[in-house]
C-alpha cells in the first residue's frame, strides 16, 4: 500500500520538474531586435523608424555635383527632433570655378537682377511653419500653414521633409531600399547596400531640381539605377547612408547636362542628445503670406529684398525702404495688348522703362549699386491681352549680391 502510494507521487512530481525546467525564466530569453530580427529586406525601413524614435539627432549631409569644372557642393547641417517635428539648421553651396551659369541658376535659383539666389540659408521647421533667413537678412521669412498661394511647387516646400522635419535628405529616400543585402560590422552593428528606384530617389530633390535630373520617373518601373549605403549601430539607428545619383544625370538639355557625378553623403550622431535650437521670439520675423509678393504688384517706389527661398524669379519680399534692401521698383512700363514676339517685348519693355528711368527720383538713382544701371521684366506670350494691356516691371538694384558662393579648386 505503502509502494503504491510512492508510485502515484513520483508520476505526478517528475512531469512538473519537467514542465518547469523547459519553460525556463522570462529574464533568459533573449529579446528581439528592433531592427535585426526583421526580414532582410525590411531592415533599412525598419532601421529608419527605430532612428526616429530616438527622439533627436545631429545630422551632416553633402551632396556633390562633379563636373569638369571642379566639384559644387551643397551642405545641410543642423539638429532634428524627430518627435515634436522640429529641426533647425543651414543650408551652404560652395560651387565650382568657371561653373556656366544656368547650372548656377538651376542649382541655387535665379533671382532679379545680377547673382544668384544666397549661398547659404539658415532654416528652421516645425509642425505649423518653415523658417528660412537668407544670406545677411535681417529677418526670418516664416511660410505657415499651407504653401498653396505660392504653387504648390514651390521649392520651399521641399525643406518640410516627411521623414524628418529637415527636408532634403537622404532619410526621405530610406524606406524605397529594394534588392537589399547586408553584412555584420565588428561593433555590432549591421551595413547594406541597396538599389532604389528614379521615382524613389527623386523623392529627396525640390521640384524644380527633378525636373533637371532624370525623365525616366516610372513609379513602376522596375529599373533601379540609384544605389544606397546604409550603416546601423548596434542599437538599430542610422549612423551613416550614401547614395549614387549619377544616373539620373541623363537629360541632354539639361542645365546640368555637363555634370559627370551625384553623390550624397548623410551621418547622423548624438542621438537624444538636445533638441534643435529654434530661433528666439525676440528675432524679427515676416509673413510669407503678406511679405512675398510678384514684383508687378509692388507700388511704383517699392523696396523688395530678392530671396524668398521659392527659387522664382518674379517673387520678391516686400520690405521697408529705411532698412537695407535688394531693389527699389521705379515704374510699370505699359507695353500694349499684342504680343510682339519675345524679342520685340524685351525692346519695348527696355525703350519704356529708359525713359521712365531717366524721370524717377535721383534719390532712387543715386542707390543703384552700379551708377545709371537698372533692370526689368516683361511678360510672356501668355501674359499679354490678359486683364488689359501687357506691363514691364523697371527696378534698381541697391546692393550687389554676396559673392561667397566660389571655392578654389
Amino acid at each position: 500500500m505503502i509502494r503504491s502510494q510512492l508510485r502515484l507521487l513520483c508520476a505526478l512530481v517528475v512531469p512538473t520538474l519537467v514542465l518547469t525546467a523547459c519553460s525556463g525564466s522570462p529574464a533568459d530569453q533573449r529579446p528581439a531586435h528592433p531592427v535585426f530580427d526583421a526580414p532582410v529586406g525590411q531592415q533599412p525601413r525598419q532601421a529608419l523608424l527605430e532612428t526616429q524614435d530616438s527622439r533627436s539627432a545631429r545630422f551632416t549631409q553633402t551632396l556633390t555635383f562633379g563636373s569638369p569644372s571642379g566639384d559644387t557642393v551643397q551642405r545641410s547641417a543642423g539638429r532634428v527632433d524627430f518627435a515634436e517635428g522640429r529641426a533647425a539648421g543651414s543650408i551652404e553651396w560652395s560651387l565650382a570655378p568657371d561653373l556656366p551659369e544656368t547650372a548656377k541658376d538651376a542649382l541655387l535659383g535665379v533671382r532679379l537682377g545680377p547673382g544668384h539666389a544666397p549661398a547659404r540659408t539658415r532654416i528652421a521647421v516645425d509642425r505649423d511653419s518653415v523658417r528660412l533667413r537668407a544670406g545677411e537678412a535681417g529677418y526670418w521669412l516664416t511660410y505657415g500653414g499651407t504653401l498653396e498661394a505660392f504653387g504648390g511647387e514651390a521649392s520651399v516646400n521641399a525643406l518640410r521633409g516627411s521623414e524628418s522635419a529637415f527636408g532634403g535628405t537622404l532619410l526621405e529616400i530610406v524606406s524605397g531600399a529594394q534588392d537589399v543585402k547586408h553584412a555584420e560590422d565588428a561593433e555590432g552593428g549591421r551595413t547594406y547596400e541597396a538599389k532604389l528606384t528614379a521615382y524613389n530617389a527623386l523623392r529627396m530633390f525640390s521640384r524644380d531640381l527633378q525636373a533637371e535630373l532624370t525623365s525616366n520617373i516610372d513609379p513602376s518601373g522596375t529599373d533601379t539605377p540609384v544605389t544606397l549605403g546604409l550603416a546601423v549601430d548596434a542599437d538599430g539607428h542610422i549612423a551613416r547612408a550614401e547614395a549614387d545619383f549619377t544616373e539620373l544625370l541623363d537629360r541632354k538639355d539639361s542645365a546640368l547636362a555637363e555634370m559627370t557625378g551625384l553623390h550624397a553623403v548623410m551621418t547622423l550622431n548624438k542621438q537624444g542628445d538636445s533638441p534643435p535650437v529654434m530661433p528666439a521670439p525676440s528675432e524679427p520675423i515676416l509673413d510669407a503670406k503678406t511679405a512675398v509678393r510678384a514684383v508687378g504688384d509692388l507700388k511704383r517706389g517699392s523696396c523688395a529684398d530678392l530671396a524668398t527661398g521659392n527659387r522664382t524669379v518674379d517673387m520678391v519680399v516686400a520690405v521697408p525702404c529705411t532698412q537695407p534692401h535688394d531693389v527699389r521698383v521705379f515704374a510699370h512700363a505699359r507695353l500694349g495688348t499684342e504680343y510682339p514676339g519675345d524679342d520685340m517685348a524685351q525692346r519695348k519693355a527696355g525703350e519704356a522703362c529708359r525713359r521712365d528711368h531717366l524721370a524717377a527720383p535721383r534719390e532712387w538713382r543715386r542707390e543703384s549699386a552700379d551708377e545709371d544701371e537698372y533692370w526689368y521684366t516683361w511678360p510672356e506670350e501668355d501674359g499679354w491681352g490678359v486683364g488689359g494691356a501687357a506691363t514691364a516691371s523697371c527696378y534698381i538694384v541697391t546692393r550687389d549680391p554676396v559673392t561667397t558662393t566660389t571655392v578654389a579648386a
